[in-house]
């Protein structure tokens, strides 16, 4: 369900979505999610549209929030074995986001960004569920089993948009959104980069020179 509110400070409204999964967004859970939001006061003006997903598996309550901004997005999530209790805490990691990054994000934003479309392949994974080829391998031999394994095929083709960043900005964008990758234009040398996450959770760096390009 989305609802249009207005956020402390500012006329304009935002849209937010509240979305379940495995279970019911009642009239109490949303109004709880809604008032979590209206008390957010930072960088209000700047937000284009927040979603708050909400999981239940088994025991556990998850909670994700994702902030869109003009160019770039703030990722959370949390899990208790309360929904209240996640709800609450995955607004507060939002709000130390928030507090920690406003002033480079608030740079960010007042800089622009410089961006060009960049051709994407999605790869589809033509593999045989765990499930199903466990039960292959009591009736069938491993070779058997194996030849049904195919690799990645091209399934269809996306734009993204490859934007130009510093360095800092890049890391910045990373530690918003939680995710392990970032391609982008340097902005110091005009190369192509990738930023991605290391398992110790910090940040390795892939420079293309001007001939790869």
């Amino acid at each position: 369900m989305t609802q249009k509110i207005k956020l402390k400070g500012i006329d304009d409204e935002v849209h937010v979505t509240v979305v379940g999964k495995n279970v019911e967004i009642t009239g109490p859970l949303k109004d709880y999610v809604m008032e979590k939001v209206k008390k957010i006061e930072m960088l209000n003006n700047l937000i284009i549209e927040i979603v708050v997903r909400l999981d239940v598996q088994k025991i556990d309550h998850s909670v994700d929030i994702i902030m869109k901004f003009s160019h770039f997005k703030v990722k959370v999530h949390a899990i208790t074995h309360d929904m209240y209790a996640t709800i609450d805490k995955a607004f507060d990691r939002l709000k130390a986001k928030l507090r920690k990054w406003k002033g480079r994000i608030q740079d960010h934003h007042n800089k622009g960004i410089s961006a060009i479309d960049l051709k994407v392949n999605v790869l589809e994974k033509v593999v045989t569920e765990l499930e199903e080829i466990n039960d292959q391998i009591e009736e069938q031999t491993y070779e058997e089993v194996e030849s049904q394994l195919k690799p990645p095929v091209l399934h269809k083709q996306k734009t993204r948009v490859l934007k130009t960043l510093s360095l800092n900005e890049a890391v910045m964008k990373m530690e918003l959104s939680n995710d392990n990758f970032i391609v982008f234009k340097c902005e110091e040398d005009l190369h192509l980069k990738v930023l991605y996450r290391r398992r110790d959770d910090s940040y390795g760096v892939i420079s293309l020179d001007k001939e790869s390009e």
